[in-house]
């Protein structure tokens, strides 16, 4: 054989793993001049990796017609691309447009346009979009001219350094009124001014945004007529009936809040104009005018699952546009200063990006079998728990890296020693079979030698007040075999209303890590397949996985239910404890429940439907922190648990995530919460609110999965016990 001609199938090989690299062929071009399209994306062109981005793909000179197909094709955090559900384009003013959403899992930001001909074809394009937020940053997206939020973002989260304000106030305006167009976002800034001028769009997706659990702040002070008349859902936004608008003149109690002078000098003569409401109004008031009715300036209230911080000061006029104490101002709605350092931890520990990164290793970790899971449930790792992981990076790359070393420079010395190269035609089978049954046994110890399994973790929260639903949801599937996979998603108790919604989608892991979605160097793909979704983004098909590999999924819906949610008398007494009795109306028992309210605990036990539990003959309240970190007595103090990064408990990581600001935040786990953020229902601890926490008694789904490979259904390994939250509001009249 010559030496070209064994160099062609080296120049196969090599152009394979090429391939296999950057995820298979590029998309055709389309014609130039076929077809003109813009893309509007996220907030005035920011995006987030790793988050949903609303789009917006529009035409002015006709190359996108009313009623054709519109889909957008993003890539995972594999690098594969997703296609979107179909989106109808539709007139907008002298364009046509249609909106959607979609999540970028990569920094490079590669998508395609995909158009449906009215032939049946499709017209694809492929473009990158600009300017990503890293997956670790915190995003703040304000509306209105509101030059202190990046400041007062600083200050919030100084030591981190890694706050990134949108400022959004533009259009065009990608976002649509699905909660999902603000998921980039971890709290939104409005201005009145900018309220009452918004899109209804835009107003009603921060208002789901927020209702779904989202922190909004709203400086809101003379505009406030014009919002009240603009009606809901901004209007909900303010903390009651507006009625006047008064002007005030003493704004000591003001700079106090702000812990900033020099207020004082700038108000005019005629003082400063504030907007006063109707008696009651809602939620706590943190400050109040001394004068003009003594109504109030600043408060917090629950909406829905979220919170609202009002200022009744417009930031974008003067005098407070140009008071510098306008940023620690801001900085105290956006829940407070930083302390300087004192809680300070490592960004990672234990190799964790975040929390949600570690829930994420957590469900990763195989059962020995396709039954019931024993892992441990005191956050430690087994002790076998190399027969229950996924094959770890280091021992692939370790053999891979002696296969090479066996290959050269050692069975090149050992052949050019013996002096005769035919002996390289027998050492080069050798070694090929010799590592090729290594690598099988690697994956009979790992990953072999049982059906594939899917592990579930839910979490079901209910606005007591509204009867809305939100529940978070994901599952990690783990194949013995390559396979392509379907996966849905939809509500299995208590959604009733027209308007629910399910969506599930593909999980990665925040930061820059090997694999995280920031990585510089982005990891190959061992399962290179591009996959859609189907009729709705409740439903994906198709999507690959490779053997003795796991794919990571997870899942939101919301709903609302007709019955009544809970049966209330609770209030807060003088000393700041509840009183009053509680009963739930939810289709199920919750077990092992506590009532949380403030910074105490009380234990409940299990409650069936229509159960009673009264605070006056239960056990006394105990300390919610202490009970979040499992202090215990040791000698004359008491010591936490220390929180393991390392654990793979689900349960326990949930329930910390459920509250990790209770619980002490980064002091206590060391970690960001990353996507878990979320779940944090520890703000509405703080105002009228009191939350009923449980699990679901097993045997009762609250999120349906259904995962099917080629060889049908796959079976379903224990899952996690389901967290159950309710949310309660407290009666106006205190207890005596």
């Amino acid at each position: 054989m010559s030496r070209r001609g064994a160099s062609w199938p080296l120049i196969l090989v090599a152009a394979e793993l090429v391939m296999l690299v950057i995820g298979g062929p590029w998309p055709q071009a389309a014609e130039p001049g076929r077809l003109t399209i813009n893309l509007a994306a996220g907030f005035d062109g920011r995006w987030r990796v790793g988050a949903w981005t609303p789009l917006v793909v529009s035409s002015a000179g006709g190359g996108l017609e009313a009623g054709q197909e519109v889909r957008i094709w993003a890539e995972d955090d594999d690098g594969q691309f997703v296609r979107s559900p179909a989106a109808i384009a539709t007139p907008a003013g002298d364009r046509v447009e249609a909106r959607m959403s979609a999540r970028f899992g990569r920094p490079t930001g590669r998508y395609r346009v995909e158009v449906g001909g009215p032939d049946g074809g499709a017209t694809i394009m492929e473009d990158r979009l600009v300017d990503p937020i890293a997956s670790t940053d915190h995003v703040v997206v304000a509306y209105g001219e509101l030059p202190s939020v990046a400041r007062a973002a600083r200050l919030v989260d100084r030591d981190r350094g890694t706050t990134t304000v949108v400022v959004a106030d533009a259009p065009p305006y990608a976002a649509t009124a699905a909660a999902r167009s603000f998921d980039a976002a971890d709290a939104i800034v409005v201005s009145g001014n900018a309220a009452s001028r918004l899109p209804p769009e835009v107003r009603r997706g921060i208002d789901a945004w927020v209702r779904g659990g989202g922190s909004l702040v709203f400086a809101c002070g003379a505009s406030a007529a014009e919002v009240a008349a603009a009606g809901a859902p901004v209007a909900d936004w303010l903390p009651g009936t507006f009625e006047k608008t008064v002007m005030l003149k003493r704004v000591g109690p003001i700079e106090a809040y702000a812990r900033a002078a020099g207020l004082s000098d700038r108000v005019p003569p005629d003082g400063v104009a504030v907007p006063r409401f109707a008696e009651p109004v809602s939620g706590v008031v943190l400050v109040s005018a001394v004068e003009a009715g003594g109504g109030p300036v600043v408060t917090r209230r629950a909406h829905g699952l979220g919170t609202v911080t009002w200022l009744g000061l417009d930031l974008d006029a003067e005098p407070l546009r140009g008071w510098s104490g306008s940023e620690t101002l801001l900085a105290a709605a956006l829940g407070g200063r930083s302390r300087g350092g004192l809680d300070r931890r490592p960004a990672e520990q234990g190799g964790m990006p975040d929390l949600a990164g570690q829930l994420h290793a957590a469900l990763d970790t195989v059962p020995a079998s396709g039954g019931s899971s024993d892992l441990p449930t005191d956050g430690r790792r087994p002790k076998d728990a190399s027969a229950r992981k996924p094959v770890p990076f280091e021992v692939i790359a370790g053999l891979g890296l002696l296969y090479v070393f066996c290959l050269y420079p050692l069975d090149w010395w050992f052949v050019s020693k013996q002096g005769r190269p035919w002996i390289a035609w027998l050492t080069l089978p050798i070694l090929a079979t010799g590592f090729t049954a290594a690598a099988w046994s690697l994956k009979e110890r790992w990953g072999g030698g049982r059906d594939a399994i899917a592990r579930t973790a839910d979490v079901l929260d209910v606005d007591a007040g509204s009867g809305r639903l939100h529940a978070t949801s994901w599952v990690a599937v783990h194949s013995p075999e390559n396979d392509r996979l379907d996966v849905t998603v939809e509500a299995a108790t208590g959604a009733a209303c027209a308007d629910r919604d399910a969506v599930v989608t593909w999980w990665g892991v925040a930061g820059r890590g090997f694999g995280g979605l920031d990585a510089v160097v982005p990891h190959p793909s061992l399962a290179a397949a591009d996959y859609g979704y189907g009729g709705s983004l409740a439903a994906l098909d198709d999507a690959p996985v490779a053997a003795a590999a796991s794919r990571l999924f997870e899942a939101e819906w919301s709903g609302c239910t007709t019955l009544p949610v809970v049966t209330s008398s609770l209030a807060m007494t003088s000393q700041a404890t509840l009183a009053g009795a509680i009963s739930h109306h939810l289709p199920f028992t919750l077990e092992s429940c506590r009532l949380l309210h403030a910074g105490w605990l009380y234990d409940v036990g299990s409650l069936r439907p229509g159960d009673r539990y009264d605070t006056a003959t239960g056990r006394g309240p105990r300390s919610l922190a202490s009970a979040l970190t499992r202090r215990a007595a040791a000698k004359d103090r008491e010591a936490g648990m220390a929180w393991d990064p390392t654990g793979v408990d689900v349960a326990r990581i949930i329930e910390v995530a459920a509250f990790h600001g209770a619980a002490g935040g980064t002091a206590y786990t060391g970690l960001d919460p990353g996507r878990l953020r979320r779940l944090d229902l520890s703000p509405l601890l703080a105002v009228d609110r009191a939350v009923l926490v449980g699990t679901v008694a097993e045997g009762t789904p609250v999120t349906r999965w259904a995962v099917a490979g080629a060889a049908g259904p796959l079976a379903a390994a224990a899952a996690a016990p389901t967290l159950c939250r309710i949310v309660i509001p407290l009666a106006a009249e205190a207890a005596p």
